[in-house]
């Protein structure tokens, strides 16, 4: 497996591409997912894989989500509710259920197993990146589409570490948006931020 990659190097990355995700997987050797099979990361910088089915029960979750979606605003509401059932259930397929948020927070409660199914930042754009792609191979997603993730760094964002984010466009006006899963524990509802705040800084209010 390729080792991860510095988030400096993703970030130099996305301003040469096109922005298809599917760019971002590559580099990371993650084939284009499937509802029939798809990548699902953790253990910090996607140093443990499993590969994962969607299973019917959330597939049917998810096709009565985005039902009468009626603009692109209320599809990205809808996007933050399906990673959190992406979280809930995939999460129970592998591990990962019990992740904390954050990067570094370690719990008295914690041992060395249950930290190896906890997440950092990689580890959760790349899955929301693959669930975005999911909905859209579902055809799920009418005004958004899939991005290329986006990257911030210490210096202009006050923020203490480098930090990632999934990311999803709107097809008419073409803004982009974080979708950030990583602020919260699994099974939340993830946040959507524009990528202009998300990158100054911008972190959800405690």
């Amino acid at each position: 497996m390729k080792r991860p990659l510095s988030l400096c190097f993703i970030l130099f990355l996305s301003a040469c591409n096109s922005g298809n995700p599917q760019y971002y997987l590559n580099l990371y050797d993650i084939k284009s997912p499937t509802a029939q099979n798809f990548t699902h990361c953790l253990n910090y910088g996607c140093q443990t894989r499993n590969l994962v089915s969607l299973p019917k029960t959330t597939h049917k979750k998810l096709t009565t989500l985005f039902k009468n979606t009626k603009s692109a605003e209320d599809e990205r509401t809808k996007v933050t509710q399906a990673i959190q059932i992406f979280e809930k259930d995939i999460g129970a397929l592998t591990g990962t259920h019990n992740d904390k948020h954050g990067t570094f927070r370690i719990y008295q409660d914690d041992s060395i197993e249950s930290q190896r199914f906890q997440q950092d930042c990689i580890d959760e754009s790349t899955n929301t990146t693959i669930y975005l792609m999911l909905l859209q191979d579902l055809n799920l997603l009418t005004y958004n589409t899939p991005f290329f993730p986006a990257s911030r760094s210490p210096i202009g964002s006050g923020s203490r570490w480098w930090h990632q984010t999934a990311v999803i466009q709107d097809i008419e006006t073409k803004q982009r948006y974080a979708v950030d899963s990583w602020f919260f524990d699994n099974g939340e509802k993830a946040v959507i931020k524009d990528i202009e705040s998300w990158k100054a800084g911008w972190n959800p209010p405690k």
